[in-house]
């Protein structure tokens, strides 16, 4: 509800006027809130932005529907960062290019983004190389897309959705390619392990998985130099924090 939301808002302005110390450790676990997100992943980011040096307040985000409940609407909203959101579902497209006519900052496009079209559209949408959070929520096709990404596009943050049914030290990813459905299962998607060994070759490290068990959090090497960030990165299906898990 509002209350809710404006409690939260209060809280991450509260945090942003302490102190940032690079000695002071970035306690990830619990920095979990939130405010337009789906579970606390509103919270992690605010505390990583407020924390490390991110260079660009720049990001793109896709899965977003209509924007209402997404992970960069606060960043967006609130904070004033410019960037990119693609949503493919017509309906949800229409409430999301609605809330964002007539900005000079945020961009919205009908698109579905795929690993065989990402660097196409990272590239057609003028994406920066440098930015400071991407995020992808696709429900299954996720470790593939960012796979795909070029080399080029660094952001200083990932999140990523990943499939927490896998016990830990499991790497697992769906097929390549595999279509797009509603009716998930345990197998969907990617494991956090095989989330974390893509992110190292591409050198990022696994700083946090949310409560809930939905979303990865990646930050880029040379950002943490230095920095001792506590986090959790093992975790079991708790979806809507009730412990549900897919069918």
């Amino acid at each position: 509800d509002k209350h809710a939301v404006y409690v939260a808002m209060a809280e991450i302005r509260r945090r942003n006027l302490e102190p940032v110390s690079p000695s002071s450790p970035i306690n990830l676990s619990v920095a979990e809130l939130k405010v337009f997100s789906q579970n606390g992943e509103d919270g992690i980011i605010a505390e990583l932005v407020r924390c490390l040096p991110v260079e660009s307040r720049y990001f793109v985000e896709f899965g977003v529907e209509d924007g209402t409940e997404c992970n960069t609407r606060l960043l967006s909203e609130v904070f004033g960062w410019s960037g990119l959101y693609l949503e493919p579902d017509a309906a949800a497209y229409k409430k999301l290019s609605s809330r964002w006519s007539g900005s000079e900052t945020v961009a919205v496009a009908q698109e579905t983004v795929t690993p065989g079209n990402v660097a196409e559209l990272f590239q057609r949408h003028q994406v920066p190389e440098i930015l400071g959070l991407l995020s992808i929520d696709v429900d299954g096709q996720d470790y593939w897309i960012w796979e795909a990404l070029p080399a080029r596009y660094r952001p200083a943050i990932v999140v990523i959705e990943c499939n927490t049914s896998y016990r830990p030290g499991i790497s697992r990813v769906e097929e390549r390619g595999l279509g797009w459905t509603a009716q998930h299962s345990d197998t969907f998607g990617a494991s956090i392990e095989a989330l974390d060994l893509l992110g190292q070759s591409r050198g990022y490290s696994l700083v946090h998985v949310d409560l809930a068990g939905v979303n990865a959090f990646f930050v880029r090497h040379d950002l943490l130099q230095g920095r001792n960030v506590n986090g959790v990165t093992t975790r079991y299906p708790n979806y809507d924090l009730r412990g549900y898990r897919h069918p």
